[in-house]
Formats: C-alpha cells, structure tokens, sequence
C-alpha cells in the first residue's frame, strides 16, 4: 500500500484545521497578528504602550494604509485554498512562495531601510527602540531559513505558509517602526489639532495627532515630544503642509 506523501499529510492538517475553526477565524486571527506587530512597532517609538486602550477593530484598522500588510490575508487565504484542493504539486508551490517571499523581502527591504535611516537621523531615542530593529531583523532571518528548507529539503505548505508569516511580520514590525519614526522626527504629511485645548489650555504649541483606539485620542506635542491623551467624540485636523505652508 503506497504511504500518504509529507505535502498530502500537511495538506490534510491544514484542512482539518479550517474545518475546525473555520477559515474565515484564521483569517481574523492573522490580521490581528499583523495589526499586534504593527502597532508595536509604531508606539515603541513613543515609549507608549498603548496595547491597553485598544480594542479588537483597532488591530485591524491600524495598517490599513499599508498595501503590503492589506494583501497579507488575501494571500494566505489563496495557500490555505490551494492546500485543500486536489493540487499536491509541490513545485506549484515552490514557485508561489518564491514569488511572495521575493516581493516580501524587497518590501521588508526598503521599510527596514526607511527605519534604520529615520532611527540614525533622530536626535532621541527610548531605550527598547533598538529592540523593535533586533526583532524585525530576527524576523527576517527565521523568514529566510524556513525559505531555504523550501529550496532544500522541503517545499510542504506548511513550510511555505511559515516562511511568508514570518517575511510578512518582519516587513509589518519594519513598516509600524518606520511609520511611528517618521512622525517623530517630523514628516511632513501629519495632521494637527485644530483645538489645541483639548490637550493643552492656552497652549501655543501644535499637537500632532498620532491615533484613535476605542474612545480615546492619541496626540504628541510637536517641540517637547509629550503625549496627551483624551476623550473626544469630535476634533478637528489641519495638515501641517497646510498649517505650515511646506
């Protein structure tokens, strides 16, 4: 009697795992991964953790402006699909992965690259900063060694879904960082309060605003780099290209 093939075998886990939760709860569950590794990267930057004030929605909306963490899901659910279908061609695979893990490691490449560049042009810098750097590295490189069992010994989706996980929350980690640097240091594409005595009476000084999680609204001083966090149904935003004329 010929013995189920490795790719089969995986195959068949995966689908009694789908069958089980259903596919549309690890979908949620990915994109909440990515949301969590998102969000840390951004608010390590401000020495703020702000994982207590979020809800379940907040994990989800957070990247939205992220192309490559939108198409993450879309991407799993097409190898989850494939893994219960009757294709078991574990060069289809191979290929598939190479393409994505391509794309992500140029992706992760230029959001690291962004990240490093904005770490090395800031004045200040919190003491777990380099640890958000350390971990999308670490990311990366576990990413390549689960590339390199695809290539070399072998190519189960299992093995493939593992490698793009492990890409995706690297470029994620990177992008969160990079995004939270930018504003930091001063982007130019960030937003105001218009209202400035919601977080400052008689302030002179701008706020910029960083987030919304559940009922509150995150801003941070523009001189002093102080946070202010309060309740507000409605506040108004001008672009600082705008404020500031640039």
């Amino acid at each position: 009697m010929q013995k189920p093939s490795h790719n089969a075998l995986n195959s068949s886990s995966i689908s009694l795992v789908t069958d089980k939760l259903g596919l549309g709860v690890l979908i949620y569950a990915y994109a909440m991964l990515l949301g969590s590794a998102y969000i840390f990267g951004y608010w390590r930057v401000f020495g703020f953790d702000v994982f207590p004030y979020a809800s379940p929605i907040d994990y989800i909306s957070a990247p939205l402006d992220r192309l490559l963490i939108l198409i993450s899901a879309p991407v799993v659910f097409s190898l989850v699909l494939f893994s219960q279908s009757d294709h078991t061609d574990s060069k289809f695979h191979k290929n598939l992965s190479a393409y994505l893990i391509f794309l992500y490691s140029i992706a992760f490449g230029v959001d690291y690259y962004q990240a490093i560049s904005r770490f090395i042009r800031s004045d200040f810098h919190y003491e777990d900063e380099k640890s958000v750097l350390a971990l999308a590295a670490a990311l990366f490189l576990a990413g390549c060694c689960f590339t390199y069992r695809i290539f070399k010994h072998e190519k189960s989706v299992l093995i493939c879904s593992s490698a793009l996980i492990l890409m995706q929350l690297a470029g994620t980690v990177a992008a969160g960082y990079s995004d939270g640097k930018a504003i930091f240091n001063g982007a130019a594409n960030t937003f105001f309060l218009e209202n400035k005595n919601l977080c400052e009476p008689e302030g002179a000084r701008d706020w910029v605003y960083l987030g919304k999680f559940s009922s509150r609204v995150f801003f941070m001083n523009a001189i002093d780099k102080r946070l202010c966090i309060t309740v507000a149904d409605s506040f108004s935003l001008t672009p600082r290209k705008f404020a500031e004329g640039l």
